[in-house]
């Protein structure tokens, strides 16, 4: 069996849907569709994602300004989605009723009511490719997510996906018909609405997957394929015909996009290969992200590169022989609910870093003075505006020489390096600079690496 999932600019627009539903009938082995609210649309500009109009619906009504006009462009576009896939005009009328209803039951108090409301782009999805699939005489089934049992509960800041929900699920890998699932949103033991991150359509399916036992688990995009460096850095950056569970891994905790990390975690589980493809190009090979690499051609795989990130450097003579120091320092930023990323130390200093947005300039000042007062630490920096470059492949553990070409090559651009981090298992290499050499430094070691493209 193959769960395929389908993101928002697979189903954008009619054309994009009646795509989607071509490919899943291309493979009998496609059985589950994994549903996305639209995206932006190609052909308007400027476009809207259904779902910020739906957050937007949500902000206003926070602040007591609700107008029609994102109701109505969420309507309007619903009515055109149908009658361009000549769908009967009952189901216009159903999807808009179920909007209204949702936004009249919309709570300040009430997480739930807003995270309904937010899910209402993929449920509505949902409704409307099986109606499309039926239509063509496909016998194919609706399965909202809160029906079929899967189920999540909000733990230490991070949606969590409970054990029963694989149980639950499991029985879909006997249906006859086509089921079509919409992603991004499950249900509490509460019995409410609880929505994923967004991007949380690649979760849905992978976990999915994993309740099926699926033999593979394909991500449909408007990309032929996963690309060696963000585009925003480079215009025509080498594409990877396939890469590893840890090097995507590494790679998404930097920025890439292309798929949402927290999907990896069922589908590892299982082993269940994941086939990055391109809507608008089946017949492209696409990217496939396993277990294991049967082939390694070039040393690295990808160049990450994110912003905002920020070191706390602490320094204090011979730190590093005081017995317990590290851990008390740490258990101060979790009781802070700082998220702590990297500590590289030496022998008189240790740094912490952070994501600038979740230390603000109130916390640190706070830090400073626990930091002072119950560790007696005087020296403290606090640097801000830094940016993280990261190299990641296989192939570096059976390279030598491969961090001296990457400070070689940051050199020869006068880049200047704060930190560098060395993964243990070596697939993965670290640089930290200032934010405004970061667009140079992913050039330069792209130019290093990958000569030939």
């Amino acid at each position: 069996m193959i769960v395929c999932k389908f993101g928002g600019s697979s189903l954008a627009d009619a054309g994009q849907i009646k795509k989607a539903c071509d490919i899943m009938l291309a493979d009998r082995e496609r059985r589950i569709m994994v549903v996305s609210a639209p995206g932006i649309r190609s052909n308007v500009i400027p476009d809207t994602k259904m779902t910020d109009r739906l957050i937007r619906l949500i902000h206003q009504f926070e602040k007591d300004q609700m107008d029609q006009e994102e109701s109505l462009g969420i309507k309007v576009r619903l009515t055109e989605l149908t009658s361009s896939l000549e769908l009967p005009s009952e189901l216009a009328a159903e999807l808009i009723y179920e909007l209204d209803r949702l936004v009249f039951e919309l709570d300040a108090q009430s997480p739930a009511s807003k995270a309904a409301l937010v899910a209402f782009g993929e449920w509505s999805m949902g409704r409307i490719v099986t109606a499309c699939l039926l239509s063509r005489g496909i016998p194919a089934r609706f399965v909202d997510p809160r029906d079929a049992g899967l189920m999540l509960a909000y733990k230490n800041g991070l949606t969590e996906i409970l054990p029963q929900t694989y149980v639950n699920l499991a029985p879909l890998s006997l249906e006859e018909a086509l089921i079509v699932f919409p992603g991004f949103y499950g249900l509490t033991e509460e019995g409410e609405t609880m929505t994923f991150s967004r991007g949380g359509s690649d979760i849905t399916g992978a976990i999915l997957s994993a309740a099926v036992n699926a033999r593979l688990y394909e991500n449909w995009t408007d990309r032929d394929s996963v690309l060696a460096v963000n585009p925003e850095y480079i215009e025509h950056a080498a594409p990877l015909t396939e890469m590893s569970y840890r090097e995507m891994r590494e790679l998404a905790y930097i920025g890439f996009s292309i798929i949402h990390p927290e999907a990896l975690e069922p589908v590892i589980e299982k082993n269940i290969p994941i086939r990055i493809c391109n809507t608008n190009d089946p017949t492209a090979p696409g990217t496939r992200i396993v277990a294991e690499r049967t082939h390694i051609d070039r040393i690295l795989t990808g160049i990450a590169a994110g912003d905002e990130f920020c070191t706390i450097n602490l320094r204090r003579v011979l730190i590093n022989q005081e017995i317990g120091i590290l851990s008390r320092i740490l258990n101060i930023f979790a009781e802070m609910g700082i998220n702590v990323h990297h500590v590289p130390t030496g022998i008189d200093s240790v740094s912490i870093v952070v994501k600038e947005a979740q230390f603000s300039l109130e916390q640190e000042l706070v830090l400073r003075h626990r930091l002072r007062s119950e560790l007696g630490l005087e020296h403290i920096t606090a640097v801000r505006g830094m940016a993280v470059v990261m190299l990641v492949g296989e192939g570096i553990r059976d390279t030598i020489g491969v961090m001296a070409r990457a400070a070689t090559a940051l050199a020869d651009e006068q880049i200047s390096i704060e930190m560098v981090l060395l993964d243990y298992f070596e697939i993965s290499m670290l640089f930290m600079m200032r934010s405004y050499e970061k667009a140079r430094a992913v050039l330069a070691l792209y130019r290093e690496f990958f000569p030939q493209d």
